[in-house]
């Protein structure tokens, strides 16, 4: 099962309101208008991402993250977007079929808006943000 981990952060500016995207981006800052952004700072992104994973996401197959922030966890599963991401700054999780060079995952089951207000009220408290992706079949 091929997968990566993504070490990124929090930011006081999350709102994570996006109900059709999810985003964890390079940025060192979050702006209130960016409300599909739940993580900034992360030490990858699509190229930085293993070899292993990146063939499996352009296979067909199901995506599984697992977003983790000092204990509180959320799993969200979408489906491979048949290509790598290449954007070197952000991976998007979409809940419709776009694929563009960030797309992680599409036809996710979540997106910001639907994480648990546990883990977004955590993440505004700018703690470590550990995303980790796998890919299945």
């Amino acid at each position: 099962m091929p997968s990566d981990v993504i070490i990124a952060r929090g930011h006081a500016n999350v709102t994570a309101k996006n109900e059709r995207t999810l985003e964890i981006t390079r940025d060192p800052y979050v702006t209130r208008s960016g409300d599909c952004i739940i993580a900034c700072c992360a030490d990858k992104a699509g190229p930085d991402l293993s070899e292993e994973l990146r063939e499996a996401l352009a296979r067909p197959g199901i995506v599984k993250i697992v977003v983790e922030a000092e204990g509180i966890e959320e799993v969200i599963t979408g489906r491979t977007p048949l290509a790598p991401p290449t954007n070197p700054y952000r991976l998007v999780v979409r809940r419709s079929r776009y694929v563009d060079d960030s797309t992680l995952a599409v036809e996710a089951d979540k997106a910001a808006a639907h994480l648990s207000r546990e883990l977004v009220s955590k993440i505004r408290e700018g703690v470590v943000v550990r995303v980790e992706i796998s890919v299945y079949g």
